[in-house]
C-alpha cells in the first residue's frame, strides 16, 4: 500500500456543481502547462477572471494505467452562464456531490504520490467508493507567482451517496 511521510488531512464535503470553460489536453499531465496558458489568455482577452474565478484541472485517466500519450486533463476555468464554446474552447459542468477533499502543499511533481495514497490507502480504508466523476484539482494559487513549497492544490474525489 502506498504510504505518505506527512499525509493530507481528508475532509469529506458536499461540494457544489462548477460550469467551466476548458480546454482538454491529451499527453502526459506534467505537460499540461501550455494548454493552461491558452485557456488564460483566452479567458484573460474576455474578462472572465474575478474574486469567485477558480482554475481546475479534472483528470479523467490514471498514469499508473493508461499510456502518457492517451492521458487526459480538462484545463478548466470556472465561467457563468453567459459564456459559450469557442474555438478549442468548449463547455462542460462538474457535478456537485459529495467529495473527499485533501489540500496538497508542495510542488506539483508531489501529486502522484497524493494520488497513490489517496486512491490505495486512504479510499480502501474509508469505507467509502469513488463516484461515477473524475477527480479533480482546483488550484488555490499559482505556481507562475508562489514558491514551490507554497504552492496549493486542492484535490477533490466525487464519491458515491451513501
Amino acid at each position: 500500500m502506498p504510504t505518505l511521510t506527512n499525509p493530507p488531512t481528508v475532509m469529506i464535503q458536499t461540494v457544489p456543481a462548477h460550469r467551466v470553460a476548458f480546454i482538454r489536453h491529451v499527453g502526459p499531465y506534467t505537460e499540461v502547462g501550455p494548454t493552461f496558458g491558452r485557456l488564460a489568455a483566452w479567458a484573460g482577452r474576455r474578462g472572465l477572471f474575478g474574486p469567485g474565478t477558480l482554475c481546475l484541472g479534472l483528470f479523467h485517466d490514471d498514469p499508473d494505467v493508461t499510456p502518457a500519450d492517451k492521458l487526459r486533463c480538462d484545463c478548466c476555468v470556472t465561467v457563468g452562464d453567459g459564456v459559450t464554446e469557442d474555438g478549442e474552447v468548449s463547455i462542460q459542468a462538474i457535478p456537485g456531490g459529495e467529495c473527499a477533499v485533501m489540500t496538497h502543499k508542495g510542488p506539483h511533481s508531489g501529486l502522484p504520490e497524493v494520488y497513490r495514497w489517496l486512491f490505495g490507502t486512504w479510499l480502501p480504508g474509508s469505507g467509502r467508493e469513488p463516484g461515477n466523476a473524475p477527480a479533480y484539482e482546483v488550484y488555490a494559487n499559482s505556481p507562475m507567482d508562489t514558491a514551490p513549497e507554497e504552492v496549493l492544490t486542492v484535490i477533490h474525489l466525487p464519491l458515491t451517496v451513501r
